[in-house]
């Protein structure tokens, strides 16, 4: 049963938002580019996974995909976590191509393709600090412990995978096509029954309530000012930010393309980049408006929530659905 459903990665529409919203020749953007290309691979190797956990019994695995916990004030990203009554199952996903190498000496883990070695975090690592930090989770909040296994599970099935003699890779990496024929035999090997179905659904219900979503400041992160963003609303057809408010409607001064609400991506770029507190002054600006009493008549018409006396008012942008991109 999935507990927690897959969405869209919050960091991917934070991404696409800042690309939207920098010069073309903006100094930072091959490597926002870059960036957004691995957090798409990663995603779509989640996505991926969705058909091979369908195999899998739903009255005795419940799935969380992003799971997110925080222990002692360090926060831990476990991408899809299967719950039992006998173990807990971690799968870190990796959606990489080419040739990959777990190398033990210099705990390695490194990619080739087309003749360019390039390294990464070694998975084996990562697996084996969230199984501390989720065991550790568990006892802070008083959870009979279960034993937490793991594996490194590659979602593209022309992935080569390689270790060294010192690495016993052969137990904990699979590709994703072995998972379900892998649960089966961590089914078998796990035979006493730990948990009751009810502290099963207790502690099911208690990771969906200590989930915590990530903080992200993406201009602080790449060191970007808010006066390099490019503010006004982007055309739907030429995706030029290229339109004018005109008797209600937005007309484009490229392509002469009418729209009735363009304005509404624009705000939720603005969501994305700064956050959801905006004042009247700096909608009016975000959007290219001529007049305060057309900035007013909008923002009465999307009746968002805001405090402050008329004068000093700050509204607030409805959060995103990651499921549809689209607010609340």
């Amino acid at each position: 049963m999935i507990k927690k459903p897959l969405e869209i990665p919050l960091i991917i529409l934070i991404l696409e938002a800042l690309l939207r919203r920098i010069a073309k020749d903006h100094p930072k953007r091959s490597l926002i580019e870059q960036d957004l290309a691995k957090r798409m691979a990663g995603y779509k190797g989640e996505l991926s996974m969705k058909y091979h956990l369908t195999f899998l019994d739903p009255q005795k695995h419940l799935i969380f995909h992003s799971l997110r916990l925080m222990n002692n004030n360090y926060a831990f990203q476990m991408d899809i976590l299967i719950l039992t009554t006998r173990y807990i199952l971690i799968l870190e996903t990796k959606n990489i191509i080419g040739t990959v190498l777990f190398e033990s000496h210099f705990d390695q883990f490194i990619r080739t393709l087309n003749g360019k070695e390039e390294g990464f975090l070694n998975p084996l690592s990562q697996v084996k600090l969230q199984k501390h930090r989720l065991k550790k989770w568990l006892m802070d909040h008083k959870i009979r412990e279960l034993p937490i296994e793991s594996f490194v599970c590659f979602t593209n099935p022309q992935t080569i995978i390689r270790a060294d003699s010192r690495v016993n890779a052969s137990r904990s990496v699979i590709h994703s096509h072995n998972l379900s024929s892998k649960i089966e035999e961590m089914d078998r090997s796990h035979p006493e029954q730990i948990l009751t179905k009810k502290e099963l659904s207790k502690l099911s219900r208690s990771l969906l309530k200590k989930h915590c979503d990530e903080d992200i400041n993406i201009l602080e992160r790449y060191k970007i000012t808010p006066e390099e963003i490019l503010t006004g609303v982007q055309c739907p057809s030429c995706m030029e930010i290229s339109m004018i408010r005109k008797r209600g409607c937005w007309i484009c001064l490229i392509c002469r393309n009418k729209s009735k609400d363009a304005h509404l991506a624009a705000l939720e770029d603005r969501l994305l980049i700064f956050g959801p507190s905006i004042t009247h002054r700096q909608f009016r600006e975000f959007l290219g408006l001529q007049s305060d009493s057309i900035t007013s008549k909008i923002i009465s018409s999307l009746a968002l929530q805001h405090c402050g006396s008329k004068y000093q008012r700050t509204y607030t942008l409805p959060k995103l659905n990651q499921k549809t991109k689209q607010p609340l």
